[in-house]
């Protein structure tokens, strides 16, 4: 009988034992794990931040020509779009803003269609036509590069930029490196819109655009031609010591999508 209540004693003693190491090892591996789960936020919380601070000079601020060469150098082959409107560009815009101050402006939206259906942002000098460019635009072998137009807080009204003439036009961009979705003229990315251009929002400071980049068979596409940008003569040309007012282009909940770039008028 002694021996039976020792040996109970002893299995009690060891179970008493394993569930304390059970316990232990159930304490260690909660915090085992919390530690994990904060480490991988804070991990994942500075490679954002690690992300984020490649555009902080592009927020809000005015940089010269040579920073644009330099985000396109940087940037190129990442999803990340760079929209830029030299003032070359601006004043080779056909359409006055007059003509297309509208909620549903016409000219502004089509890149540029001809009669034939062909896209092209260059067509003769038909004002009203719907060609964006005057015929003197130098941009020979880009004729169907992709734009973006921007409208106002209120997603419909076109905005306005000036020539170096003064007179206002559509604020127009050139889309470089990861194209943004087509979209119609308020921006909505809509089934069935299989047009050239983009609509953007600029409002606050930020421009956004409630969409994502364009695609083909899965994957991103990229306009990665930036030769003419720096060829002298060219409407695509960026002077490395202009001026330019650059803003982060972000989607709907905030992510950075790429950068704008508007060169300062004279």
């Amino acid at each position: 009988m002694g021996e039976e209540s020792v040996k109970g004693a002893n299995l009690g003693v060891i179970l008493i034992i394993f569930a304390a190491i059970l316990a232990l090892g159930l304490i260690v591996f909660m915090l085992a794990r919390n530690m994990a789960n904060t480490g991988l936020t804070n991990v994942t919380e500075k490679l954002q931040a690690a992300e984020e601070s490649e555009f902080t000079d592009y927020d809000g601020s005015v940089v010269v020509g040579q920073r644009v060469h330099a985000a396109l150098a940087g940037f190129k082959g990442k999803k990340v779009a760079i929209l830029i409107a030299t003032q070359g560009f601006t004043d080779k815009l056909a359409n006055d803003y007059e003509d297309n101050k509208t909620e549903i402006p016409v000219g502004w939206v089509g890149q540029g269609v001809s009669k034939d259906g062909v896209t092209s942002v260059v067509l003769p000098n038909l004002k009203g036509s719907g060609g964006l460019l005057l015929d003197t635009a130098n941009i020979t072998g880009r004729e169907n590069m992709k734009l973006a137009y921007a409208v106002g807080p209120d997603g419909k009204s076109p905005m306005s930029t000036s020539t170096s003439s003064n007179v206002d036009k559509v604020a127009t961009f050139i889309q470089y490196n990861a194209l943004l979705e087509p979209t119609n003229n308020e921006g909505n990315v809509a089934e069935g819109v299989k047009g050239g251009h983009t609509v953007i929002k600029f409002d606050n400071g930020t421009y956004i655009f409630d969409g994502t980049y364009r695609t083909e068979n899965g994957k991103v596409v990229f306009d990665l031609d930036f030769a003419n940008l720096s060829k002298t003569g060219m409407t695509e040309y960026v002077p490395g010591a202009a001026r330019f007012h650059a803003n982060l282009l972000k989607d709907a909940n905030g992510v950075i999508l790429g950068v704008v770039f508007q060169q300062v008028g004279n």
